[in-house]
């Protein structure tokens, strides 16, 4: 079964505060910048990059995740700026069951602002209206306290605990599976 739905190109999507764009070469010192700072890598389970040469191997990455229809990256960037302070995704879990997965990372300065949040609604909206989702999930760490908030006030309901949940110093911790279906979150967003 093909997929009609999914864009030949990385939407923009423009929100009241911030707008999302496909990344670029132009985005890897912030995205390094993120991806060093341990405290953020730890709560997201990513690994830390050994070198800023391997944000060509990310750009990379995402570029053909997108080129296989297996999910889309955008940069995150505020009204007024040219210069990304986050990066969230979906990746693409099922396209017969029309599930994805997000993620969204947020620079640590600007913690605390709304913007992932913001974000977050850009997506979902995109993700349910233009990419008809039947379910959206996100797998966090349980101590991640930040991200089931900007889960929760999207919409996302906390589904299960996940045993051992895997995370990037090669520990473990218990995690959460929310999930987000078309009529429980409050999305608002102008795609263009």
């Amino acid at each position: 079964m093909g997929w009609t739905v999914f864009p030949d190109a990385v939407p923009e999507l423009l929100g009241d505060t911030l707008f999302l764009r496909e990344p670029t070469e132009a985005d890897v010192p912030a995205w390094y910048e993120r991806a060093t700072d341990l405290e953020s890598a730890a709560m997201s389970g990513d690994p830390v990059p050994e070198s800023i040469a391997m944000g060509a191997q990310w750009l990379a990455r995402h570029r053909e995740r997108f080129r296989q229809r297996a999910g889309i990256r955008w940069v995150i960037v505020p009204n007024g700026s040219t210069q990304s302070v986050g990066s969230i995704g979906l990746a693409i879990k099922s396209e017969d069951a029309r599930v994805a997965e997000l993620g969204v990372v947020v620079g640590r300065t600007y913690w605390g602002r709304g913007i992932g949040t913001s974000a977050a609604r850009l997506v979902t909206r995109l993700a349910f209206e233009a990419l008809e989702m039947s379910e959206i999930r996100a797998e966090l760490l349980q101590s991640n306290l930040a991200s089931r908030r900007l889960l929760e006030k999207v919409g996302f309901r906390k589904q299960r605990v996940i045993s051992d949940f895997e995370k990037s110093d090669a520990g473990s911790e218990d995690g959460y599976l929310y999930v987000l279906t078309p009529n429980s979150g409050e999305p608002s967003a102008a795609i263009r």
